[in-house]
């Protein structure tokens, strides 16, 4: 019996050996610094920013107040980065404001 054990539990750690690491929906809340802002061309300008920390799945612009817009960002990275390079790099993005305002794991397809 105990020799049976044994197999069963080595075939499970080869199990989850063989299990990838997922992808991750990150939500990225952007606000241009200035009323004044070529919204398409910020939009672009983002999209080219995030691009080498993940695909853009989706991007939305919406009013919020007083001439103020919201652009919102849905991307989609690979589990094992992290958000924290990510979240770094905000910081040289001169054109508008960036940040996480959530993060959840991607379905698989």
């Amino acid at each position: 019996m105990q020799g049976k054990r044994s197999h069963l539990h080595v075939q499970g750690l080869r199990f989850c050996g063989a299990l990838k690491m997922g992808k991750v929906v990150i939500k990225i809340k952007a606000l241009p610094k200035s009323t004044s802002s070529n919204v398409d061309e910020l939009t672009e300008s983002i999209k080219k920013f995030l691009s080498g920390y993940g695909s853009v799945y989706k991007v939305e612009v919406q009013p919020l107040a007083f001439g103020l817009t919201v652009i919102m960002i849905t991307l989609v990275a690979d589990e094992d980065q992290g958000t924290s390079k990510l979240e770094e790099a905000f910081t040289s993005f001169n054109d508008a404001s960036l940040n996480i305002s959530e993060v959840s794991r991607a379905p698989d397809f």
